[in-house]
C-alpha cells in the first residue's frame, strides 16, 4: 500500500528517537503529514521523559545510540507499558547478540529505507498496538503481558475461562501482524 493510500488515527503519539538530527527532521516533517502528535527526540533519557508525560501509542528508535541503545529503550518502554509497540531501525551492521535481540522488538526497518517501507513498518506498529491493548484488557498481570506474547506463560495462568478464546484470536492476529 502506498503512503497515500494509508488511513491512520491521526490523534495517535508517534515517539521517534534517533541521535541523527537529519533523519529527526526527516520524520518530524514527513509524519507530521499523517499524524497530530508526533514528537522526536534525541536520545533515550528524552524518550523516557516523554514516555512519562504523554501516552505514547508507538516508539521508533534507532538502535545506536550514545549512553542509551535503542535496546536498552526498548526494554525500558516494556517496563513503562508493555503493550507499546517498540520498532527499531538501524543503518549498521549488527551482531549475533543484537540480532537475537531483534526478536524482542515488535519490528525492524533497516537504514536506508523509503517512505513506503516507513508506512508499512508504522502501519503494521499501530494495528499491533490496537490488538495488544485489547488483550492487556483481558490480561489479569499486566506485567504477563509481554510473557503470553512470547508464549512462555500458559493462557490459563494470567486470562479468565470465559475470554480464553478471545485472547488466544487476538494472540494469532498479533502473531500475523509482521
Amino acid at each position: 500500500m502506498s503512503q497515500s493510500q494509508q488511513k491512520y488515527d491521526r490523534t495517535s503519539f508517534i515517539l521517534v528517537v534517533d541521535d541523527d538530527n537529519t533523519l529527526l527532521k526527516f520524520f518530524k516533517i514527513h509524519l507530521n503529514k499523517f499524524f497530530s502528535k508526533v514528537i522526536v527526540v534525541k536520545n533515550a533519557k528524552e524518550a523516557i521523559e516523554s514516555l512519562r508525560e504523554k501516552t505514547i501509542d508507538l516508539v521508533i528508535s534507532d538502535i545506536n545510540m550514545p549512553r542509551i541503545d535503542g535496546f536498552q529503550l526498548m526494554k525500558r518502554v516494556r517496563k513503562h507499558d508493555t503493550a507499546i509497540p517498540v520498532l527499531l531501525i538501524s543503518g549498521a551492521l549488527l551482531n549475533k547478540d543484537e540480532e537475537d535481540l531483534l526478536n524482542e522488538a515488535d519490528g525492524y526497518l533497516r537504514k536506508p529505507f523509503n517512505v513506503d517501507q516507513l508506512h508499512d513498518f508504522i502501519n503494521n506498529g499501530l494495528l499491533r498496538r490496537e490488538k495488544m491493548k485489547q488483550l492487556a484488557s483481558l490480561v489479569s498481570d499486566k506485567k504477563q503481558l509481554r510473557n503470553l506474547l512470547k508464549g512462555t506463560v500458559k493462557i490459563e495462568k494470567v486470562i479468565k475461562k470465559d475470554q480464553q478464546d478471545e485472547a488466544k484470536a487476538l494472540l494469532d492476529e498479533i502473531s500475523q501482524v509482521a
